[in-house]
């Protein structure tokens, strides 16, 4: 694999990485009820399929064996990034105001 390759599969990996992330926000069990649940039920729908057609796109990439690997590194600092907003989240007990913070 050339750098080029290591380069564009990284991205896939991080983009893939933000978007789980996002999507582990928002959680039918605690969604707001504020929130229009029909709305948070299409943009988990459209989530989950972008997150496959990124699998699929970073298997074009790099291969099935090597995908594992693409993920590593780059995404820690999208978890870690993340890890902060749930806890800050859980602390606030998923309040309205907590939500419009983040």
């Amino acid at each position: 694999m050339d750098g080029s390759q290591l380069r564009k599969a990284q991205a896939i990996s991080v983009l893939h990485e933000m978007l789980q992330q996002i999507l582990n926000l928002f959680p039918a069990e605690r969604s707001s009820a504020a929130c229009d649940t029909t709305l948070l039920d299409k943009l988990r729908t459209g989530l989950h399929q972008q997150l496959e057609d990124l699998d699929t796109s970073l298997v074009q990439v790099m291969g099935e064996q090597d995908s594992a690997q693409g993920r590593a590194g780059p995404t820690l600092a999208v978890k870690s990034y993340f890890q902060g907003i749930h806890l800050y989240l859980k602390e606030k007990i998923y309040s309205d105001y907590a939500w419009e913070i983040v």
